[in-house]
């Protein structure tokens, strides 16, 4: 990364033992899913404190509260009354007293200097590396919770933290629509008025033929398009096939798509078969790919009319650093970059949030819109706004009503 300095002294943090809480249920086509949360707390000695929450979602996640809790519980007790050591760089003088009393805004403007964040993450973690291979999500918490507690100690947002330097980007935001077909039209036309100009749709779904797929598609373009009306930029549809198309067919299901102004699709097909596929009709993004770092490997240095037009980060799933690594791959073969949630709590959402600001290049529109699964939702809107709050900016759960 850019405007890497000489570290100084390790600094040793206190790792309270995670705790488990209920986090509600999420119903996701139809399917209730009930979530457990894990979470814990970095001490600096200082009075800084540093928030993590693992939140793996049933059927979706890699691992489950149970591997996490084991995980995490495992490095508590064995770093008790040794602490865990983060690399960490002075102070930035990057904060400005906001207009309101008592509010300090972050500026978002470049430094020359700044932390490390994939190596200082990443040189913290190591003694743990063999235990959080198996759990992402337990990587994920304490990632936050560095993240969180040296930025406080910096006087940084995360993001600004995560950047080590480099000036924040602007993030563009898409809606996902919801799974109803009478519900997404209404959702899109919704949206457009607000100012959204990429809507994600979910395809190739095993409850809806092609013939149906396509009449939702066109009757989303005609209300897309009524709400649009004289204005400007065009809005696109990104669609999502979580790798159910069929490889054969593939690019002839992609060509039919191309009518209904379609920016991008994710993950066309499943794993390894990304490989083997042609120059494709449509620009396509890699996202559950991506866990394999070969495979991630190697899709990027796959020819410029083959490789993914964008890569999809979720950070829950990838971790913060592996995110960082890869945006700065990305940037270097001429791919975009999408951040997104994995339907995280708070502050797995807030991390996302941050990361997408302290990417090397401007993000494509990332689908960091307010879920249902959190608890207190900030405002849907098209943009991101500029942190004003410390760290993640995540409240103590133990200190909200």
């Amino acid at each position: 990364m850019r405007g890497v300095t000489t570290l100084a002294t390790p600094l040793r943090l206190q790792l309270d033992s995670p705790r488990r809480v209920a986090a509600g249920t999420l119903n996701m086509r139809g399917t209730p899913r009930v979530r457990e949360a894990v979470r814990l707390r970095l001490h600096d000695g200082q009075g800084h404190v540093g928030l993590g929450e693992a939140m793996p979602l049933p059927g979706y996640s890699r691992d489950d509260a149970d591997k996490v809790q084991q995980v995490l519980a495992g490095i508590a007790a064995r770093i008790a009354g040794m602490g865990l050591q983060a690399l960490v760089e002075p102070p930035h003088p990057t904060l400005i007293d906001g207009a309101a009393a008592g509010v300090r805004h972050d500026t978002g403007g470049a430094d020359t200097a700044g932390p490390p964040a994939p190596a200082a993450l990443d040189e913290a973690l190591a003694p743990h590396a063999l235990e959080l291979e198996a759990s992402p999500s337990a990587r994920f918490a304490l990632e936050c919770a560095l993240v969180d507690v040296l930025a406080r100690r910096a006087g940084l947002s995360a993001a600004r933290w995560l950047a080590g330097g480099r000036r924040l980007q602007p993030v563009p935001v898409s809606l996902l629509l919801p799974d109803d077909d009478h519900a997404a039209i209404a959702a899109a036309g919704a949206a457009v008025s607000a100012g959204f100009t990429v809507l994600k749709l979910k395809i190739a779904r095993g409850d809806r033929t092609w013939a149906e797929e396509d009449a939702l598609l066109s009757a989303l373009r005609i209300t897309i398009d009524a709400a649009a009306a004289g204005c400007s930029p065009p809005v696109w549809l990104r669609l999502d096939a979580n790798g159910a198309l069929d490889p054969a067919r593939a690019v002839d299901r992609l060509a039919a798509l191309r009518r209904h102004g379609v920016e991008l699709v994710e993950e066309p097909v499943a794993g390894a078969a990304l490989l083997a596929l042609p120059p494709l009709p449509l620009p396509w993004g890699a996202d559950e790919s991506l866990a394999d770092p070969a495979l991630a490997a190697a899709l990027l240095a796959l020819p410029a009319g083959r490789r993914p037009a964008a890569l999809v980060l979720k950070p829950a799933q990838l971790g913060l650093a592996r995110c960082l690594r890869l945006a700065d791959a990305a940037a270097g073969r001429g791919a975009g970059v999408i951040v997104t949630h994995s339907l995280d709590g708070d502050l797995g959402h807030a991390a996302a949030c941050a990361l997408a600001m302290a990417l090397p290049q401007p993000p494509w529109p990332c689908g960091l819109a307010p879920h249902p699964g959190l608890c207190h939702p900030p405002p849907s809107t098209p943009w991101l706004p500029l942190p004003t709050a410390l760290g993640l900016g995540v409240p103590d759960w133990d200190r909200v009503a």
